[in-house]
């Protein structure tokens, strides 16, 4: 089982998530199985003991004898009976165990957060103090200790003790490792700015966003601490008679294994349980506390078959998507993030894809680069050059990415590896699909550094991403996604967080590229401005559908679709008077598990007629190569005829 943190939230969970969390937990069959088998175990520990009619510790004259109706599981030498002994002994392990892994959480928690928040000398002398720790053979030293101890009268409290001063070393890693990208959140800058003390940004910030990491390292512990108390019985010097443990009882049934088996089978069965289920159980949790990882019959990435097409594509579409639709599985239903998408992309050309935040723009360039995680479903029809990509097989999917499709996404930092240069990373991207020697993949590196604009790109090669601007860092990227010239870039956001002057250069960039490659490029982006200056065409998006395209003259001269005019309308301009009122559409976006029954812009619009809450338009041709999904709209472009209670559209309201 993977001892990996999952993915920690910007903030506290709330308890609606962790019923989604429990939820997706009883779906994991394997860990609520181990839950209900760990369940029945306790219960045969604590509850048993009151219902048997032998105690642990009592003799009786039947001795060495095998499993029968007075004593189901035998004997041992001196008469005790062995169910009575097992759960005695699966007790004292559990007890042992769960104190352990409570005492070993408690403080390795607060020495991974102090270490993680305060990082410095603290951090230093605190990873030192675990590192010291870890060189300590665990076993060793609890046998020693648990001897020289022996006559105290501790018990198995004295070996929990123990065993957790020894084995808290690996939830604080697991912690610190947590709290060191926490404590670079907004929200703990945030708590930070209130005046909150340290103290109370660790207990109430941070310590909620670390519980997913710590429950499966607890999880690990739990089995661990079995295993351990196991190994010191074994050897003597775990619980000492006449109490027991399950190891006990394995090392007293080392002698007669051959002649009383029963002896050995029974705990040792006990023990295996334990540990199976706990195991069980913490990958279960991993995955629950972690959606992202969870696989099921439901959350495939692609349909088998991709939807047959009758129509043929033409010579001079590179790409062709049609009736697109990407589904991604959820606690709270599915989410259609895609919904019929038709979209042709022609060779050379580039088309702006525009919408707000949540349209799908995104997640539609993610399934044409076949990059959507297991929770999505795909289906519908992606033609990039006669080849089907719904469907395909992921080695041949790869053969494509990098070589004929590639990507630039919206982070250049993010998309950068921090411990590579700038060298290495523009000649990995040639030497994955070209096989060359690694001195001419460094000469085309340069040449693609000096391609897209990196000044002195030769003496750069050794520099690493912080080492440059977020401009000159996009240009990296862009370097690396046309490394081996290929026919589709799909750019994502490439020029988001960058200042006006950056912009300018990143698309002069891209531009440049196209003039050079004759690749293809679809722009996915919020910001019309950017769309004006490369585009050829505009695809407009709103709720996972496309809702108008045409050329960009078109679409900003003659905007169609009311949602497209907001858009356009959104967007400050200089021939406008300074104290003119910037429009801003009215209302937020719909939510996607709950979309209008109607057209989903529908609820926002200010010229809706009565069947736009009821029927979802479809694109209709207004001129050659423009269309646009509005009921007010009939092909040709003539709007539908006015009713009474509605008002044309507004050039502006």
């Amino acid at each position: 089982m993977s001892a990996d943190p999952p993915p920690v939230p910007a903030t506290a969970a709330t308890p609606g998530q962790w019923r989604a969390v429990l939820a997706r937990f009883r779906r994991h069959r394997l860990a609520a199985a181990a839950l209900v088998v760990l369940v029945l175990v306790a219960l045969f520990a604590f509850v048993g003991p009151l219902l048997w009619r032998y105690g642990h510790d009592e003799i009786t004259p039947d001795n060495s004898q095998p499993p029968s109706a007075i004593h189901p599981l035998g004997t041992d030498s001196l008469g005790h009976d062995l169910l009575a002994q097992v759960m005695r002994g699966t007790q004292q392990s559990l007890l042992i165990a769960l104190t352990v892994a409570l005492g070993a959480a408690v403080v390795g928690t607060v020495i991974g957060i102090v270490a993680g928040y305060y990082r410095g000398t603290v951090d230093a002398l605190l990873m030192r103090l675990v590192d010291l720790f870890l060189t300590v053979p665990t076993i060793a030293v609890a046998a020693v200790l648990g001897h020289n101890f022996a006559g105290s009268g501790g018990g198995w409290v004295l070996i929990a003790v123990v065993l957790a001063a020894l084995m808290w070393t690996s939830v604080a890693r697991v912690v610190r490792g947590v709290v060191l990208g926490l404590r670079e959140r907004e929200f703990i800058s945030a708590a930070r700015a209130l005046g909150s003390s340290d103290l109370r940004i660790m207990a109430r910030h941070i310590l909620p966003n670390v519980a997913g990491p710590i429950i499966v390292s607890v999880t690990i512990l739990v089995a661990t601490a079995i295993l351990a108390e196991t190994a010191l019985s074994f050897i003597g010097f775990g619980v000492q008679p006449p109490d027991t443990s399950l190891g006990l009882l394995v090392a007293n049934a080392q002698s007669a294994v051959a002649t009383r088996p029963w002896l050995f089978y029974f705990p040792g069965l006990v023990i295996l349980l334990i540990a199976l289920s706990i195991n069980f159980i913490g990958d279960g949790l991993r995955d629950a506390l972690d959606p992202t990882q969870t696989k099921g019959p439901r959350r495939r990435r692609y349909l088998a078959q991709p939807a047959a097409r009758a129509d043929a594509v033409p010579d001079d579409v590179l790409l062709s998507v049609r009736d697109l639709r990407v589904v991604f599985a959820a606690d709270g239903g599915d989410v259609p993030a895609v919904r019929h998408l038709d979209l042709d992309l022609r060779r050379g050309e580039v088309v702006g894809l525009v919408g707000e935040s949540g349209s799908g723009k995104s997640v539609s360039a993610a399934a044409m680069m076949g990059l959507l995680p297991p929770t999505a479903t795909v289906s519908g029809s992606i033609r990039f050059a006669g080849q089907e990509l719904v469907g395909l097989a992921e080695p041949r999917f790869r053969r494509l990415r990098g070589s004929r499709i590639a990507m630039v996404f919206q982070d250049p930092m993010s998309s950068l590896s921090p411990v590579h240069t700038i060298g290495d990373q523009v000649a990995e991207a040639v030497r994955v699909h070209r096989g060359c020697s690694r001195a001419e993949a460094r000469e085309r590196a340069v040449e693609l550094l000096d391609t897209v604009g990196i000044p002195d790109a030769r003496n750069r090669l050794g520099d690493y991403p912080h080492q440059f601007s977020g401009g000159m860092r996009q240009r990296v990227v862009i370097a690396m996604a046309i490394a081996n010239d290929p026919d589709l870039i799909i750019a994502d956001e490439p020029t988001t967080a960058l200042d006006v002057t950056v912009q300018a250069q990143v698309l002069a960039a891209l531009r440049a590229v196209r003039e050079r490659t004759g690749a293809a490029i679809l722009m996915i982006t919020h910001d019309l401005g950017i769309v004006a200056e490369v585009a050829d065409r505009i695809a407009v998006m709103y709720a996972g559908r496309l809702v108008e395209v045409g050329t960009a003259a078109e679409v900003f001269d003659h905007p169609a679709m009311p949602y497209t005019r907001g858009l356009l309308d959104s967007v400050p301009r200089i021939d406008r008077p300074a104290d003119e009122e910037l429009w801003a559409i009215p209302g937020s976006p719909p939510t996607m598990t709950a979309l209008p029954a109607g057209c989903a812009f529908a609820p926002r619009c200010t010229v809706r007629v009565p069947d736009c809450s009821t029927v979802v338009p479809e694109l209709v041709p207004l001129t050659v190569g423009h269309r646009a999904a509005c009921l007010r709209l009939t092909p040709g472009g003539e709007p539908l005829p006015e009713p009474a209670t509605t008002t044309p559209i507004p050039e502006r309201p």
